[in-house]
């Protein structure tokens, strides 16, 4: 048999932390009021059967609570939730972790499986958990109602069965009747609706009567449609014969104006050959006549021959008389250039001289020049060195008072944050003020409807004794105690 070995209760209700053991027979809770005693109970009815839901279980400060079971197979159950997370936890015997979320209302069914423990019907709607009772619970059926004491012991022996059957039998029994009067009635009704249209089948026969003749008029139109058209069409044929007679009648003497076209016919032929040899012999007498003409002036060609010989010798002696006249004037200028250059280098001597002497003196000036701009460059760094170290005669004072203005500007960050962290504490006081202050105004409406109530029964919520007035105003004070605490 399993059952429960221990249990862990870690932010739930009243417990930050605890623990309790359980024996594998009859464990009781004992204890002084509001020590946390229903907490176990509902910590434990939580973990097994996911009731009540929410999460306002948690502990008052606290983000999250969990139950741990421990059964003695060594199966553990944990049940955690926070603000945003409701999961299960169950590790099997070997230690291995399956974690289940998602599951609604319900504990996933795996966990029913592993732990075994459900609850009993009494009767077909009222669940009952036989293994745990809470305070003031009285035992178990004897507080019932006899008809409750009746179903749940014949759910315990299995005749729950034979009326849940026998209940079925008969209300099926009630629905068969009910409903073959219903349809007895329809039928009635239907039958008298019947009576009304007893004329439709003398209805129908002269609909189908009317109905053939329709079919007669519209097969008859049909012909005579067919008739028009054709009646159209001989008209059409008509015409075109009268037509064709007409034709026939202009065309009676067509054999002679064909003899008449066969002859034209070969006389444009004739006429176009004897045409196209009268341009061809026209074209001939001009190509004559033209070549004639070309006949005539190169009547003297061997002379021009000779000529051209002639010229052609002519112009290449020319061009070869052309390029040497251009050499010579080309050497004729570089002989006038050589000796005005020979003229200008009579004294060449003295200028190589004078120009190793212009070397060597214009190596010295480039030197000088380097020099003095080194000297400019350190004397404009001693002019700004001596300009900054006469502004940086009084850095000292200014040093001391740069770290004073530093020390005073980061006390002004630190009292700044600390101002701004005083804001948000201030007005989450406000805050917390105004809703102690909501709670307070509606648990102090609470309590006076739970004044007139205990006023009007008189009778314990606890125990179920009777109380009195004194007694009520007690409970009161000391819900009122408990507020301002």
């Amino acid at each position: 048999m399993i059952y429960i070995k221990k249990v862990i209760l870690e932010n739930f209700q009243s417990h930050k932390y605890t623990e309790l053991e359980f024996d594998n027979s009859l464990n009781v809770i004992v204890g002084p009021s509001d020590q946390g005693k229903s907490a176990v109970i509902r910590g434990i009815k939580w973990a097994l059967f996911n009731e009540p839901t929410g999460d306002f279980f948690i502990r008052e400060g606290e983000t999250e609570c969990s139950v741990t079971l421990i059964f003695n197979n060594n199966i553990k159950l944990k049940r955690y939730r926070s603000k945003t997370k409701n999961y299960y936890h169950l590790y099997d015997s070997n230690g291995q972790e399956t974690i289940y979320e998602g599951f609604g209302t319900k504990v996933p069914k795996d966990i029913v499986d592993k732990i075994s423990i459900r609850k009993v019907l009494l009767d077909e709607n009222r669940p009952n958990l036989i293994n745990i009772g809470e305070q003031l619970e009285g035992p178990f059926l004897l507080t019932e109602k006899n008809s409750t004491r009746a179903n749940a012991i014949g759910r315990l022996v299995g005749v729950h069965i034979i009326d849940d059957a026998l209940k079925d039998t008969l209300k099926d029994n009630r629905n068969l009747r009910a409903e073959k009067k219903r349809l007895e009635e329809s039928v009635e009704k239907l039958t008298t609706t019947l009576s009304e249209y007893d004329y439709l089948d003398d209805l129908i026969i002269k609909a189908n009567k009317l109905k053939d003749i329709k079919n007669s008029i519209y097969n008859k139109q049909l012909m005579l449609n067919e008739l028009l058209q054709k009646h159209n069409q001989l008209k059409q044929i008509n015409e075109e014969i009268k037509l064709l007679e007409e034709y026939l009648s202009k065309l009676k003497h067509i054999s002679k104006i064909s003899d008449l076209e066969v002859g034209l016919s070969n006389r444009i032929r004739n006429y176009k050959y004897i045409f196209t040899k009268q341009e061809n012999l026209q074209a001939v007498v001009n190509n004559i006549k033209y070549n004639e003409k070309i006949l005539y002036a190169l009547k003297d060609i061997d002379r021009i021959y000779d000529h051209v010989e002639g010229l052609t010798f002519l112009i290449k002696k020319r061009e070869k008389l052309n390029s040497l006249y251009n050499r010579y004037n080309i050497i004729e200028k570089e002989i006038f250039d050589s000796k005005h250059i020979l003229h200008k280098l009579k004294d060449i001597n003295k200028i190589e001289d004078c120009l190793s002497l212009m070397n060597t003196k214009c190596s010295l000036l480039i030197n000088i020049f380097q020099l003095k701009s080194k000297l400019d460059s350190i004397n404009k760094s001693i002019s700004i060195g001596r300009m900054y170290t006469d502004k940086l005669s009084s850095v000292d004072p200014i040093s001391k008072l740069k770290d004073t203005i530093e020390i005073k500007y980061d006390l002004l960050l630190r009292l700044i944050l600390v101002k701004e962290k005083y804001d948000l504490v201030e007005d989450e006081r406000i805050r917390i003020q105004n809703k102690l202050t909501l709670s307070r105004s509606e648990i102090s409406k609470y309590l006076e409807q739970y004044r007139v109530i205990l006023n009007k029964i008189e009778i314990c919520p606890l125990c179920f004794s009777s109380i009195g007035k004194e007694n009520i105003e007690t409970i009161i004070q000391h819900f009122e105690k408990e507020e301002m605490r």
